[in-house]
């Protein structure tokens, strides 16, 4: 009966969120996106989860900001990102090329050229969606690294949103996607991940100098199949004007220690994040107990 009831619960998500696609789709991108924007920084204040980013604000920069006055801002663009998830894959290549640029394509150009694949590591800044989109113009094949939503029929419909290119494979977190990464690997694909959130099973690793649970599989494929590392930087310019930034390899002094050299990447990769994060605070996704679990 727990189960009867868990899938009639799914399968209600999934309705709202077909027709949530249809209504934006309707009233069109720049009306979605514009929609999107102003429900969440009405709303978002007032829910729960705007408790958790308030006091991971503090944590990180203390007096330094105006929490109050920068969380609009924080729901401003995660606004924008639901308004415009609907069109990433129905926007035309002249649509994209005058919202999207990619600088630092040089930073991989050996890799192309010698058609070696490499791991591209993203933050959840604002619209990682749109370099999915442009990524087969850094590596001809990518796998992305993506976490599974719960609700299954929710999971499909964001698959067929997300990615409509066959040289893109999108590949769950977990057990369940184990097979299918070995096997890309094998196949020459270059993987793109997120790395920034809080995954209980990972590693302590200091980010912005408090303890935090981080995931390493990044850093262990790197040792494992020698994959370079190659940070992908995502800025919203204004609206939803975007530039991508390909920064150049991470690099490491080897110790001979498997075990150090992984917490020594995963270190040098959340001193990256931590950089771009205060360059462009308002665009990253605070909701998440990325630290100990805060009580509310």
């Amino acid at each position: 009966m727990k189960n009867y009831s868990k899938k009639i619960k799914h399968f209600i998500e999934y309705v709202f969120l077909k027709m949530f696609i249809k209504t934006m789709k309707i009233i069109g991108f720049k009306n979605s996106v514009a929609f999107c924007s102003w429900t969440a920084r009405f709303l978002g204040p007032y829910m729960r989860v705007t408790k958790i980013a308030e006091r991971n604000l503090d944590k990180v920069f203390g007096e330094e900001f105006d929490i109050k006055k920068i969380i609009p801002q924080i729901w401003d663009n995660f606004g924008k990102y639901i308004g415009e998830f609907p069109f990433i894959n129905e926007l035309s290549d002249q649509e994209m090329k005058s919202m999207f640029t990619m600088e630092g394509i040089e930073n991989v150009k050996s890799y192309q050229q010698a058609k070696k694949p490499f791991l591209l590591f993203l933050a959840h800044q604002a619209n990682w969606d749109f370099v999915i989109r442009h990524i087969t113009d850094i590596y001809p094949k990518f796998a992305i690294i993506y976490r599974k939503a719960n609700n299954s029929y929710v999971d499909r419909e964001i698959l067929r949103t997300r990615s409509k290119n066959p040289n893109v494979l999108m590949i769950a977190k977990g057990p369940t996607g184990a097979k299918g990464l070995v096997r890309a690997i094998k196949n020459g694909y270059s993987i793109a991940m997120l790395v920034d959130q809080k995954m209980n099973d990972g590693i302590e690793v200091p980010f912005f100098g408090r303890p935090a649970m981080t995931a390493n599989a990044i850093a262990k494929l790197s040792l494992q199949y020698n994959y370079p590392i190659i940070p992908c930087q995502l800025i919203r310019i204004k609206e939803s004007n975007f530039k991508a930034i390909l920064h150049p390899e991470i690099k490491y002094q080897p110790t001979g220690s498997k075990e150090n050299d992984v917490y020594n990447i995963m270190l040098l990769i959340n001193q990256t994040l931590e950089k771009w994060i205060k360059e462009n605070p308002s665009q990253w996704f605070w909701f998440h107990n990325r630290w100990e679990k805060i009580k509310i």
